[in-house]
C-alpha cells in the first residue's frame, strides 16, 4: 500500500484563526531521561503527542522503566525496575538522545554501553565528543570498542569537575547538568547553553532535590546530592511549533493567535518580524501575529545564534518569509554547518536564493574560513509555484516545505510525512483550523 502524503492547495490566506501550541518536544524527551536518576515516580504533564516522545519512551521501556499514560498528554515514569545498561544499535539509530542515558546509567550501574552511531536530523556534524569529554572529566573511563562506547565509572562513583564547554551545546549542557546532580562534590559548567528548555529542565531537577545554581556568564554550579526524588512537572510550550504556525500565517498574508503562548520564548522571533513590517500583540490569550496591511514584508538580515539569539530551528520556515519580502534578505547560520541544503527545494518553486561559504554577518562564527556553505542571500518577492517533494530528514526543513506549499500557487504534494510527525502533533488539523486547504491523502 502506498504511503500517505500531504496535499496542499496554496495561496489561501490563513486569517482570523487560532491554534493551540503543544508542550515542548525538545523538553519532554530530556525530562523522560532525567527520571532515570530516581526510583520514585515522575509525572510529566503537557507532554506532546509526537513520535519523538514515543521513541524515547520505547528506549525507557527497554531499559526496564515503567511508562504509563493517564491521558495522551501525560506520562508517568518509574525507573525502579531499570535493569539494563546496554543499549542496542537499533535504538541508538532511532534518536541521538540515547547518549543522554550515559550519565544516569553510570550512576545506577557504574557502567554503560551504547552504539556510537546515533540518529537524529541530518543537519551537519553532531558529534558526541563534548558529552564524552565531560563524562571523562567527571572520572568515567570511556573506550570505543568497535562501534560502541563502553563507559565505566570510577570506584566510588562519578565526581564533580570544572567543565568548560567548547560550544554552548544544549544537549551536552543538559546531559552534564543532570549527571552532576548525583556526582560527588561540586561541578562547574562554563559556556553552558541557557535556552528556555534548559532552564525548565533545571527547574525539574530542582524539584527532584538537585542543588543547581545559575550564575552569570553562562555558568551553572551543581552540588551533588546522595539521592533525588520523584516530582510532577509541566512542559513549557513548544516555541518551534509556535514560530512555525506564525510564519505559516505571515507567509500567506494572514494572521493567527498562538493560544496561551507567553512572550519570553518567542521574543527574539517577534523582534525580527516587527523589523519586516509585521505586527503582533501579546496578552493573556497568547501572542497574535499579523501581516502588514496593503504592503509586503520588508527584507532583513538575520544571524542565527545560541539563546538569546535567533534560534537555528526557526530559520528554515522563516526562509519562506524572505522569499515573499520586498528587497534583499540575508540569513547567516552559525550553529550547524550544513543546514541550508533545503533551499534547493525553494529555488525549484521559484525562489531566488544564493548560498555562500563566507560569513555574511557580524557574529563570531566558528565556520569562518572553513568552506562550509552556511550563508544565504534571498532576493524577493518571488512568486512560489507548487511542487511535489519528498520531505527531508531535517524536521524544520520539512516544515519549511509545508509553509512554502501554503504560500505557493497550485497544489503541492509532500511525501515522507512521518518526518513531520516526529515533532508536530496534529499538524494538518491545526493548519486547517487556521484556514489552510490541506489534507492527508491515504492511498
Amino acid at each position: 500500500m502506498a504511503e500517505p502524503f500531504i496535499e496542499i492547495q496554496g495561496r489561501k490566506k490563513l486569517t482570523g484563526g487560532s491554534v493551540a501550541i503543544a508542550g515542548s518536544s525538545n523538553q519532554v524527551t530530556k525530562c523522560i531521561i532525567a527520571s532515570l536518576l530516581t526510583d520514585e515516580d515522575v509525572l510529566i504533564k503537557s507532554a506532546p503527542d509526537v513520535d519523538e516522545r514515543k521513541v524515547v519512551e520505547e528506549l525507557y521501556s527497554f531499559l526496564g522503566g515503567k511508562v504509563e499514560h493517564p491521558d495522551e498528554n501525560t506520562v508517568r515514569l518509574g525507573a525502579k525496575g531499570v535493569t539494563v545498561s546496554h543499549i542496542p544499535e537499533a535504538l541508538c539509530r532511532k534518536n541521538r538522545i540515547s547518549i543522554l542515558t550515559a550519565g544516569p546509567l553510570l550512576h545506577r550501574f557504574g557502567h554503560v554501553s551504547l552504539h556510537a552511531t546515533l540518529g537524529g536530523d541530518k543537519i551537519g556534524k553532531r558529534p558526541v565528543d563534548f558529552h564524552v569529554k565531560g563524562l571523562q572529566e567527571m572520572g568515567a573511563e570511556v573506550e570505543l570498542d568497535g562501534a560502541r562506547y563502553v563507559m565505566t565509572a570510577p570506584e566510588g562513583g562519578l565526581r564533580g569537575a570544572h567543565l568548560v564547554l567548547p560550544f554552548p551545546s544544549v544537549m551536552t549542557t543538559e546531559h552534564l547538568i543532570m549527571t552532576a546532580t548525583r556526582a560527588k562534590g561540586r561541578t562547574i559548567i562554563e559556556n553552558a547553553a541557557i535556552e528556555p528548555e534548559v532552564i525548565e529542565f533545571v527547574k525539574m531537577l530542582q524539584k527532584m532535590g538537585a542543588d543547581i545554581m545559575y550564575n552569570a556568564h553562562r555558568t551553572f554550579v551543581i552540588q551533588g546530592v546522595e539521592a533525588l526524588r520523584g516530582c510532577e512537572m509541566r512542559c513549557m510550550v513548544d516555541r518551534n511549533q509556535a514560530v512555525s504556525f506564525a510564519v505559516a500565517a505571515l507567509a500567506t498574508g494572514g494572521d493567527v493567535l498562538l493560544e496561551k503562548v507567553p512572550h519570553d520564548p518567542v521574543y527574539s522571533f517577534l523582534n525580527y518580524i516587527q523589523r519586516m513590517g509585521a505586527e503582533f500583540t501579546v496578552n493573556s490569550d497568547g501572542v497574535r501575529v499579523r501581516s502588514p496591511q496593503g504592503r509586503p514584508l520588508r527584507g532583513t538580515h538575520i544571524e542565527v545564534d545560541v539563546h538569546p539569539g535567533f534560534m537555528t530551528d526557526w530559520q528554515q520556515p522563516f526562509m519562506v518569509l524572505f522569499t515573499q519580502a520586498q528587497g534583499v534578505s540575508v540569513m547567516h547560520e552559525t550553529i550547524f554547518e550544513d543546514r541550508l541544503g533545503y533551499t534547493n527545494f525553494l529555488n525549484q518553486m521559484g525562489a531566488n536564493i544564493t548560498l555562500f561559504p563566507t560569513c555574511l554577518g557580524e557574529l563570531a562564527c566558528r565556520f569562518r574560513n572553513k568552506n562550509h556553505v552556511h550563508s544565504a542571500i534571498v532576493q524577493g518577492p518571488t512568486p512560489l509555484m507548487a511542487g511535489t517533494f519528498k520531505l527531508p530528514t531535517d524536521i524544520r526543513a520539512s516544515m519549511c516545505l509545508v509553509v512554502a506549499g501554503l504560500a505557493a500557487e497550485g497544489q503541492t504534494r509532500l511525501s515522507n510525512i512521518h518526518e513531520l510527525q516526529r515533532k508536530y502533533d496534529n499538524l494538518v488539523p491545526k493548519l486547517e483550523s487556521m484556514g489552510a486547504d490541506i489534507r492527508v491523502v491515504r492511498a
